[in-house]
């Protein structure tokens, strides 16, 4: 009986308690000020070089501008508006029925998120 009760005894007192840990909400983060918004779109000479995970958002077409600078700002402008950061397979067409000779109408690329 008495190895009995020191038994209990020595089980009860070993008995150990951990209490759960409960995580609440995380506290709000306060973002540091930015300026304004700026996008780096990414060009890729093909689909294939886009990092893998990427979303394709569709082509884009920009009409052509005074130079090919403007165009080329203006396009990767439309692409980060649309949500993206890369491009691809950027290329000039020209009217329908147009020769080699004439100028380029319209700049278009591939636009993609990229993870």
């Amino acid at each position: 009986m008495r190895q009995l009760l020191l038994g209990a005894l020595l089980l009860v007192g070993c008995r150990t308690e951990i209490q759960p840990i409960v995580k609440g909400e995380a506290p709000a983060r306060k973002l540091a000020p930015r300026g304004p918004a700026e996008c780096h779109v990414h060009d890729f000479p093909t689909a294939t070089d886009v990092p893998s995970g990427s979303k394709s958002l569709g082509w884009v077409k920009i009409e052509r501008l005074e130079n090919d600078e403007a165009t080329f700002t203006a396009l990767r402008a439309k692409v980060c508006e649309m949500g993206g950061d890369a491009m691809s397979q950027m290329h000039w067409i020209r009217a329908s029925g147009a020769s080699v000779a004439d100028p380029p109408i319209e700049l278009e690329g591939n636009a993609w998120s990229t993870p």
